[in-house]
């Protein structure tokens, strides 16, 4: 689901394997409508209705997309920008695939850059327009997230209390004394497949990774990836990975993509400036990988050395 493979894990002493598989169940199909809502290829999902629409009429936003666009557009105050969900328009003019890349041109690029911005959004209540039919929308950055704190909520209102949901590598969690102390989250190295670059300590909350590494493709040696900067349309060239640890999975998600289209410098700035944010920025310098934490992550992240 949600183009990766989600886990998830209860650990629960007082039930049996087949109640706990039927509150497993009820999490995925959490996961499930949310994936059907936000959905960009497909056609017939929510958004794809949004994107064809919305430029010519007001649509009613159900619970979900009304979460999803109040909380893009936070991070993208937050972030002055660098998260912005109109990015679709330039998005669709790039192939990533390595079998059938597709470079867009300059004069191109300038001309969807136009339709980038908050600002082409109308939200009215509960309801969202577009001030143009150029405009379009992508959740991708953050739906993930938005689902596993759904399938959490889910969780929790069924009575669990020690649980993870593990979408290929963004996370959330919650603890008991069965797992107290015992949780330790690995961060994939950014270019060597298969090692792992290093590790923290966490019995709660929400991590999220973005990377330059996941979906991308190689023309005349320079990397071309899908974490694109909504002020040029071109992949975001400052990190290689970053990983956000938040209170919710929705954050983390958004953040993660938002502080890799900053950079280093003015991304650890603002995760320093976040209540219950940390990070850890891995970049390149002089051809060999560097990283820089959080001020609460300094000491708690260990190289796997």
């Amino acid at each position: 689901m949600m183009d990766t493979f989600i886990q998830i894990s209860i650990y629960d002493q007082d039930r049996t394997v087949g109640e706990l598989e039927q509150i497993i169940d009820l999490a995925f199909n959490r996961i499930e409508k949310i994936e059907r809502i936000t959905d960009n290829y497909d056609d017939s999902s929510f958004i794809s209705l949004i994107n064809r629409e919305a430029g010519e009429r007001a649509i009613a936003l159900d619970t979900v997309m009304y979460d999803l666009i109040l909380a893009s557009n936070n991070i993208y105050k937050l972030s002055d920008g660098a998260f912005d969900i109109t990015i679709e328009t330039v998005k669709q003019q790039w192939n990533f695939s390595p079998e059938n890349p597709r470079i867009p041109g300059d004069s191109l690029l300038k001309q969807q850059l136009k339709w980038i911005g908050t600002n082409h959004i109308y939200l009215n209540n509960r309801s969202m327009n577009f001030n143009s039919s150029e405009t379009k929308i992508d959740l991708g950055a953050i739906a993930k997230g938005y689902a596993i704190d759904q399938a959490i909520e889910v969780l929790k209102k069924n009575g669990i209390k020690d649980a993870m949901v593990n979408a290929g590598g963004d996370l959330r969690a919650i603890c008991s004394d069965l797992t107290r102390g015992k949780r330790c989250v690995w961060i994939k190295h950014p270019r060597k497949f298969d090692v792992l670059y290093g590790y923290f300590r966490m019995d709660e909350g929400s991590v999220a990774t973005s990377g330059d590494y996941e979906r991308y493709f190689i023309y005349d040696s320079v990397r071309y990836h899908h974490i694109l900067d909504p002020k040029t349309g071109y992949p975001a060239r400052k990190c290689v990975s970053v990983t956000i640890q938040a209170s919710t999975a929705t954050e983390a998600d958004g953040l993660a993509t938002a502080i890799f289209v900053l950079g280093p410098n003015r991304g650890l700035e603002l995760i320093n400036r976040l209540p219950n944010v940390e990070g850890i920025i891995i970049y390149e310098k002089d051809g060999k990988l560097e990283w820089k934490a959080s001020s609460g992550f300094r000491n708690r992240f260990k190289m796997n050395l």
